[in-house]
């Protein structure tokens, strides 16, 4: 049933586009408008990965949308988009390419992409995280249970307990979804008790012999790395706070000094970072925004779909968050652009 919709929707997006129908949505949704574009992750299909296919692209998928964004587009750099924002007025077709959470491979496969196409973007680094070896819990746990789900009888009162006791039996992949969906469904739960069943599953994957300092392909960047994107002409490095924890959970002083020393470690390596936030997991409120204008910022995005116009709340600018699934063709890739599917 899921290939049959992705099918129809694919088929429905190239009438569309060669139609000629989704040019004119186009020209009406985006007059004087600028579309904000997120990215996560560029990776080869056979990465050994566990982020959500919700942040994922190829490499020729990307490489395929900048090369659309430069012939059908007016991409801006971090500068130019904050002079526009502060005039009132974008360009015709104007669009920002931004980067969540700094992990590695924006500085190995997305960053020479954008060279190759002169498409500028903006890549937004939790700081905390840069040069560590840490990784977000998500992807840390999507990975440890998996490994439980491939030993018979290894953790599972853990597993059974979080609702996945047969994932074990199944094959491979058909384990990394339902592994994957029990993280998604956690990310609800209060912090304190996510810490909890994360330490419980890293203890059972001890107790099994598992290797749990494995991250494969899921890791940031380090501080070289990011320091050679911030040298490029068309990378801007810019604040995703630093711990990122949500902001919202942290409190307004809290939220202030996240904000505050992301921008002294990118200062302590001669990056200026622009005067623009990515708010983590996109999560803000009246009191974040306050704090994001005591940090000194002016923007700050969100993981809301829409789009920015001169009147928009600066504080809270939508975008449009992009992944293999919404973007593997150019008609798909418009179609998600203009909030259609």
């Amino acid at each position: 049933m899921h290939r049959l919709r992705a099918l129809v929707r694919r088929c429905l997006a190239y009438c569309l586009y060669w139609s000629g129908i989704l040019w004119l949505i186009a020209r009406s949704r985006l007059r004087d408008r600028a579309v904000v574009l997120t990215y996560h992750r560029v990776l080869p299909p056979d990465a050994d990965s566990f982020s959500d296919s919700g942040i994922k692209v190829t490499p020729d998928t990307f490489a395929a949308n900048v090369r659309f964004l430069r012939r059908h587009f007016s991409p801006l750099s971090a500068d130019e988009f904050v002079k526009c924002m502060r005039r009132g007025a974008f360009p015709r077709g104007a669009c920002l390419v931004t980067f969540d959470d700094g992990w590695f491979d924006n500085e190995q496969y997305a960053l020479p992409i954008l060279q190759e196409a002169n498409v500028p973007a903006v890549f937004f680094v939790a700081t905390g995280y840069i040069g560590s070896e840490d990784v977000f819990w998500q992807e840390r746990l999507t990975r440890q249970l998996y490994m439980l789900s491939r030993q018979p009888d290894a953790g599972a009162r853990i597993l059974a307990e979080l609702g996945i006791e047969d994932s074990r039996l199944a094959d491979d992949a058909t384990a990394r979804v339902i592994v994957r969906s029990c993280v998604t469904r956690l990310k609800s739960r209060e912090t304190a008790e996510i810490d909890r069943i994360g330490s419980a599953v890293s203890e059972a994957c001890r107790r099994a012999g598992l290797d749990v300092t494995n991250l494969g392909d899921d890791r940031f960047m380090d501080w070289d790395s990011v320091v050679h994107a911030a040298s490029s002409s068309l990378v801007a490095v810019g604040s995703h706070a630093h711990s990122h924890a949500p902001l919202t959970r942290l409190g307004p002083e809290r939220a202030t000094e996240d904000l505050r020393r992301s921008f002294t470690e990118l200062s302590l390596r001669g990056i200026a970072a622009p005067p623009m936030c990515a708010y983590p997991n996109g999560d803000f409120d009246a009191s974040v925004i306050d704090s994001l204008t005591r940090a000194g910022l002016e923007i700050g995005f969100t993981t809301e779909h829409g789009f920015v116009g001169a009147t928009s709340d600066r504080g809270k600018l939508p975008r449009v968050n992009l992944h293999e699934n919404a973007a593997g063709t150019p008609p798909e890739f418009l179609c998600r652009i203009l909030g259609i599917f």
